[in-house]
C-alpha cells in the first residue's frame, strides 16, 4: 500500500462518509475506513471515486463539473494538456486556479507533466509537445459560487465576459477565453520545461 494511494483513500473517506468535524475519534475513524476501503476497492476505483468527489475551486465539486467549468466539455473529451492542468489544481484549487493568476494553470500543468515523465507514464517529447499547446479556458458560472457571482470579477482578471440567455430567458453563463502563449509567464514556463527536458535527456544518455 503506497502513501499516495492511502492519501487518496483517506480524502475519499473524509469527503464521502464522514461529517465535517475535527475530533480525535474522527481521525481514528478516518484511518479505519481508509484501510477498509484499501482492502475492498481497486486502486483505479478509489482514484475514480476520489476525483468525482473532491473540491476543484470556485464552488465546484467533482471532475465532471470541473471539466465543464474550465473547458466546457465532458472529462472523456479532455486533451492531455487539459487533464494535466486540472490535475495540477488538486492540492490547492483556489490558490492555483487560473482565475487567480493566468500563469498558474500552465505552471502546475508543467509540474504534472514532469512527474508523468519521471514515473514512466509519458515520454519527454510528448511532454514538450503538450506544454507548448495553448490552453483555452471556458468559464461557466457555477450555481453556488458566490465569489464568482459578479461578472466584474472576471473582467478584473483580464478575461472577456459575455452573458448568454437561453431561449426561455432563464439561464445566464459567463465565458472567458484567452491564448496562454501570449503571456510572458507562460513562455517562461515552456522555456523552463525545455531546459529541464534537455537535462533529463543528457542524464539518460
Amino acid at each position: 500500500m503506497s502513501d499516495n494511494s492511502l492519501q487518496f483513500t483517506w480524502q475519499l473517506v473524509k469527503n464521502t462518509f464522514l461529517k465535517n468535524e475535527r475530533t480525535f475519534w474522527r481521525k481514528i475513524l478516518e484511518m479505519v475506513l481508509a484501510l477498509a476501503l484499501e482492502r475492498t476497492m481497486s486502486k483505479q476505483r478509489i482514484l475514480s471515486s476520489y476525483v468525482c468527489k473532491i473540491y476543484w475551486g470556485h464552488g465546484i465539486n467533482g471532475i465532471e463539473s470541473a471539466s465543464k467549468f474550465y473547458f466546457g466539455k465532458h472529462p472523456s473529451q479532455l486533451s492531455l494538456a487539459e487533464s494535466a492542468m486540472l490535475a495540477g489544481l488538486i492540492p490547492a484549487p483556489e490558490r492555483r486556479s487560473p482565475l487567480r493568476d493566468r500563469s498558474s494553470g500552465k505552471t502546475f500543468q508543467a509540474r504534472v507533466l514532469k512527474r508523468m515523465v519521471k514515473s514512466g507514464f509519458l515520454d519527454i517529447k510528448m511532454a514538450l509537445l503538450t506544454v507548448r499547446q495553448p490552453l483555452y479556458v471556458r468559464l461557466r458560472k457555477p450555481e453556488h459560487a458566490d465569489e464568482l457571482s459578479d461578472a466584474s470579477s472576471f473582467s478584473e482578471l483580464g478575461v472577456g465576459v459575455k452573458s448568454n440567455v437561453n431561449e426561455e430567458g432563464t439561464e445566464s453563463t459567463l465565458k472567458g477565453t484567452w491564448d496562454w502563449e501570449r503571456e510572458s509567464k507562460i513562455r517562461e514556463v515552456c522555456e523552463e520545461m525545455e531546459r529541464w527536458a534537455i537535462k533529463a535527456q543528457l542524464r539518460s544518455s
